[in-house]
């Protein structure tokens, strides 16, 4: 057994002392793939190129029976003279005895070899018919002295002991018996190193390697995909088309006991042994065993593994799909029996299809406990579906679809609002437990059917004594979130439970985020931010952000400081929450972005705002949202705007929002938001319509003003364009009682407003200059946006980019992007190139 460049010179060598006179055979034994064929071309090609005669021929299984079918082939592809050909003819019409036959193959052979070496290939010499290998042989034993080459190939992990090829290369001196075994990290590396670079190779030969099983046969076939159109730039393999070909090449080539044995392997995966295979398969005891080392021989697996994954899946490809399920079946039965996990059974049952077995329902559903207390929600909702499937009643069926909807809920909650018809049918027919009927208030209150939620909420109050001390919690925890989400509906006495009467000490002692939550924000809406709440929701923060945090109570702590108008705590908290985010759900991720970027919008810092709302939108789709899409839609209106890409802004206004959004907080955020966009617009009633209609929502739902929820200001600076400064000036009054120290954030912004009301005066600007900005105005004007109007008519009184902002409740950022693009819509270099533009009015339409 040696290595491929030692195969190489062998044969080289073999060729030079035949090309001398010393005739020579060699016998190449391999399993399928390990390159034998190759070498034999690798001969032919050096025999041509010096100038010998070549003759081929390729044994087959069909022609086994076919006499002289091997040498008849070779003689006719030979370029013979007529003479020659008469003798070939007599050769092979069968009316010559054997030994004939034979001696006149030999003398044919020598003659051709008085001209040039004679180089003689046949490849799959073990499907060879009988005749022609009596003739091979005769030729063998008889060409020492002959410029004669014998070259054979034989599919065979080793070769046959009894064969009578293997026999006389073994004894005959003149003969070299070269057994390939797979290739070693060496000549991979060999192979790898006209097509990467030095430093590649050395990372990734291991991974070629592994993936080709050594097979050079597979490690060509990764090779070639990786040069295949489409296929992504990697330094490693990537197993496509080819690959998948190569691999369907080889199981065909398998016996029936090596296939099935292929197949097990393949269908068991990591539950695959022996004695699995042994008793899968229905093979005697040690079958197994036999049949994996050809498998292994030909490099598809190591360790009873698979080397490729693309090679198991083309197993199983190859497999028909009733066959497939079938093996699918076997195996769960198998491992159930064995007392395997309950998931590893349930990945059979997965792939495998229903199957009518008393203990598959049972099994699926501990297999999905298992899976969701792993937070692998994509394994729980699978095998929840495939327990959907083997359920015999409705009862059942409710039982595993509300199962079912709590885990689709971690994923997409889309999922769950498909369903919630039916999940309140089950609740009303009394087929849910009082667990599975709380979270389904949860799930009607976030897509916006909070009446519906209001009916399930009843009918628990109703028995709220039989009700254990777990569910208690559950609804009471609940009914929190109903009346801060839904502040109209959710503050009826009907939802009021023990939750009011308990105290926060109780929450820094707890061990259950979820009601300490719910503590918080019940204090919160009762108390305001008192600095026990404030307390309570730092060391809840602290206690989960670093453990899968859960989200409603991590919102709870967050409202908090948002109501503290902390929000720059709020800001390093989220910072921390999106740092762990890998491991979280996609609901939880897109949940702390989204408040990520409603605190950046507040704080000012729209490009970190935008970039959050906009992966807090990627996470989950629009319909997933329900009514809490108001949040990150508002944000990434407020950052646009803000940065004066007016036509994204517009955009988010087209994504489909629910009405009952409107109805909740985030229906709050959207309208502050949709009026701060309207304003920058100069569409100032519609601004001033948003604003009131904040100011009605907020006096109905009795909702002190926050950072987040400030409207006043706003409103104040659409009356003032409006013509109405009094009005105004009572709204920013109002908005700093209002306010108070709380909220240093609005009242600021308020001041500045009150002072430019107190001090508003024109700048002193000659008549002729006024005339001659109108006239420019009429000319100009209109080629730009509203928004860019207002910042050239204060840049044209000559007021600094800072004093802009002020005036116009931008960042400074933003004053300096209006006037870029306002620069390259005019046609001017700067700031003095435009005061004079517009001072001498000769800018056409």
């Amino acid at each position: 057994m040696v290595e491929r460049h030692e195969t190489q010179r062998i044969l080289y060598d073999m060729f030079l002392q035949a090309q001398n006179g010393s005739g020579r055979a060699v016998l190449i034994a391999g399993a399928q793939g390990m390159g034998k064929t190759a070498l034999i071309h690798k001969v032919q090609a050096r025999a041509k190129a010096s100038g010998g005669i070549v003759l081929t021929s390729l044994a087959s299984k069909a022609e086994r029976d076919l006499q002289m079918g091997v040498i008849s082939q070779m003689l006719v592809a030979a370029d013979l003279a007529p003479k020659q050909t008469t003798l070939l003819n007599s050769l092979s019409d069968g009316r010559l005895p054997p030994s004939a036959v034979a001696d006149g193959v030999h003398r044919l052979a020598h003659r051709l070899a008085e001209c040039a070496v004679l180089v003689i290939t046949v490849d799959d010499v073990h499907e060879i018919d009988t005749s022609s290998l009596h003739c091979l042989l005769y030729l063998i034993r008889r060409m020492s002295g002959s410029r004669i080459l014998v070259v054979l190939g034989e599919c065979a992990k080793a070769p046959p002991v009894d064969s009578a090829l293997t026999t006389e290369f073994v004894r005959n001196p003149q003969c070299r018996l070269v057994q390939l075994s797979r290739l070693s990290v060496e000549c991979t590396a060999s192979a790898l190193a006209g097509l990467l670079s030095t430093e590649e190779v050395r990372d990734t030969v291991s991974c070629w390697h592994h993936a080709s099983g050594g097979s050079p046969l597979l490690l060509q076939a990764l090779l070639k995909d990786r040069g295949a159109v489409g296929t992504p730039e990697s330094a490693g393999p990537v197993a496509g088309e080819a690959f998948k070909l190569a691999v369907r090449y080889l199981i065909n080539q398998l016996d029936e006991v090596t296939l099935l044995t292929a197949r097990g392997l393949a269908v068991l995966e990591a539950s695959a042994t022996l004695d699995n295979l042994d008793r899968l398969l229905g093979l005697p005891g040690g079958t197994a065993s036999q049949t994996i080392e050809t498998l292994s021989a030909i490099g598809l697996i190591e360790d009873g593994r698979y080397c490729a994954e693309a090679a198991r899946s083309t197993v199983l490809e190859e497999m028909v799909p009733k066959e497939r399920a079938r093996l699918h079946h076997e195996v769960a039965r198998l491992l159930y029996e064995s007392r395997a996990t309950s998931g590893a059974v349930a990945r059979h049952l997965v792939v495998g299809g229903p199957l009518d077995e008393s203990w598959t329902l049972p099994l699926l559903r501990d297999a999905a406990d298992q899976a969701l207390c792993n937070n692998d929600a994509e394994w729980t909702i699978t095998c929840l579906r495939a327990a959907h499937d083997v359920c015999e009643d409705e009862r059942q069926r409710a039982v595993v679809r509300a199962e079912l909807a709590h885990a689709e809920w971690e994923v997409e909650p889309a999922a769950v609002r498909r369903n919630l018809t039916r999940l309140m049918e089950d609740h009303r027919r009394g087929y849910l437990n009082q667990r599975q009927s709380t979270r389904l208030i949860a799930y009607l209150l976030w897509h916006g059917r909070p009446e519906d939620a209001d009916e399930v909420f009843a009918d628990l109050n109703v028995v709220q004594k039989p009700l254990s001390e777990e569910s208690k919690a559950r609804l009471e925890t609940i009914s929190v979130w109903f009346a801060h989400s839904y502040p109209a509906l959710g503050a009826r006495d009907s939802h009021a439970f023990a939750l009011g009467e308990m105290t926060l000490d109780r929450s820094v002692r707890a061990v259950n985020p979820q009601m300490d939550g719910a503590l918080v924000l019940h204090t919160l809406m009762t108390d305001g931010p008192t600095s026990n709440v404030l307390k309570t929701a730092e060391q809840l923060l602290q206690s989960v952000v670093l453990h899968d945090p859960p989200v409603a109570p991590t919102i709870a702590a967050l409202a908090s400081f948002v109501h503290a108008s902390q929000l720059d705590r709020v800001s390093d908290w989220c910072e921390l929450l999106l740092q762990g985010a890998e491991r979280q759900t996609p609901m939880a991720r897109a949940t702390f972005a989204a408040a990520s970027a409603a605190v950046e919008s507040w704080l000012g810092n729209f490009e970190v705002a935008r970039q959050r709302a906009d992966q807090a939108l990627s996470l989950m789709s629009s319909t997933a949202w329900g009514v809490a899409i108001g949040v990150p839609l508002a944000a990434k209106v407020l950052a646009c705007t803000a940065q004066g890409d007016y036509e994204e802004a517009a955009d988010c206004f087209k994504v489909p929002v629910p009405e009952m959004m409107f109805q909740a907080l985030p229906g709050l955020h959207y309208l502050q938001a949709r009026g701060r966009y309207h304003l920058a617009m100069g569409r100032y009633h519609a601004a001033l319509g948003d604003f009131h209609a904040c100011r009605d929502l907020m006096a109905a739902w009795n909702l002190d003003v926050s950072s987040s929820l400030s409207w006043r200001a706003y409103a104040a600076e659409a009356l003032i364009e409006l013509g109405s400064p009094a009005q105004a000036r009572e709204l920013l009054v109002e908005e700093l009682n209002q306010q108070g120290t709380h909220n240093r954030w609005v009242r600021e912004q308020s001041l500045r407003m009150l002072e430019r009301l107190d001090t508003v005066r024109q700048p002193v600007m000659k008549p002729e200059m006024v005339r001659e900005f109108t006239a420019t105005e009429e000319r100009a004007i209109d080629r730009l946006s509203k928004a860019e109007q207002r910042v050239v008519r204060l840049a044209f009184q000559e007021y600094t980019n800072r004093e802009i902002a002020a005036k116009l409740f931008v960042t400074t950022s933003t004053v300096e992007q209006h006037l870029t693009r306002i620069y390259h819509k005019l046609g001017v270099r700067g700031r003095g190139d435009l005061l004079a533009i517009l001072g001498s009015g000769a800018i056409d339409h």
